[in-house]
């Protein structure tokens, strides 16, 4: 069976309140050996650590999301500080700039995307970075940053992920020339989303990793249900398809690529489960 990863997922979202163990199970039984459980907020960081402690296959990131930017003190970043310390947050985020929403003011999205960045450049950690309506916008964030993410740069490691990108081919290749992997979403499966497919065959197969971003942005078959991590295979289909690949060759490159990215060793966070 061919391994996955899941390197965007919400299982703390209340969607998953009364299923979670069976949406785990199917996420195994479709080849998943590993999740990237988001933080966006306070509560959703201390529920990602939480639900990670009990579930070997998830491991927790920690960050605010740029809809929250507004609503941050120096008390939750402090909190934020502390979290982010910890050994089993494997990056921190989801952070970055959202100008298509706009629920906090820009201004606000840039001061605290920056404090989180400096804050994993410290740390010698990666960032999940979210990036709507703000593609150009966000690159000299993202370029200070990755000159400042020279621990990461020395162990060979990406300096984060840009998740669920939704830019053109010449912004992925520019992100990708500064360090960072390209997720690709369900998303690539959207009939107009040509861009995605684009993106899934043009860039090096060693910048791709693979999510689903549940509970949101489901596959084209399941469009309007919950999307949950045995979903990602279909995602890994489409770059297969997208790069006439086989799909193991697409499986072991972004579960390889995940490792890298998160400083796991997925062999052995299987046997420890």
């Amino acid at each position: 069976m061919n391994a996955l990863f899941d390197t965007h997922a919400h299982l703390q979202d209340p969607a998953f309140a009364g299923d979670l163990g069976p949406v785990l199970e199917r996420a195994a039984a479709a080849g998943v050996r590993g999740i990237a459980l988001c933080g966006y907020d306070v509560p959703s960081n201390h529920a990602a650590l939480e639900l990670a402690a009990q579930h070997p296959m998830l491991a927790p990131t920690v960050g605010i999301h740029p809809h929250d930017a507004k609503d941050v003190t120096p008390a939750i970043f402090a909190e934020l500080e502390s979290l982010a310390a910890l050994p089993q947050v494997v990056a921190i985020g989801e952070l970055g700039l959202d100008f298509y929403r706009d629920h906090s003011p820009h201004d606000v999205q840039r001061r605290v995307l920056d404090d989180q960045l400096s804050l994993a450049a410290s740390l010698g950690k990666p960032v999940c970075v979210h990036s709507r309506g703000a593609e150009d916008e966000i690159d000299d964030h993202l370029s200070a940053y990755a000159r400042k993410a020279l621990a990461l740069r020395s162990a060979n490691r990406p300096v984060g992920v840009m998740h669920c990108f939704g830019g053109s081919l010449e912004q992925a290749r520019r992100y990708v020339s500064l360090g960072f992997l390209i997720s690709i979403a369900c998303t690539i499966t959207y009939p107009k989303n040509a861009e995605a497919r684009r993106i899934a065959a043009d860039l090096p197969l060693d910048a791709l990793v693979v999510e689903t971003d549940s509970p949101y942005l489901p596959p084209q078959r399941l469009r309007g249900q919950r999307n949950e991590p045995a979903h990602v295979l279909t995602a890994a289909e489409a770059v297969a398809a997208a790069r006439a690949l086989p799909l193991e060759v697409v499986a072991r490159a972004t579960t390889e690529n995940a490792c890298r990215l998160f400083a796991l060793d997925l062999k052995r966070e299987v046997a420890a489960a």
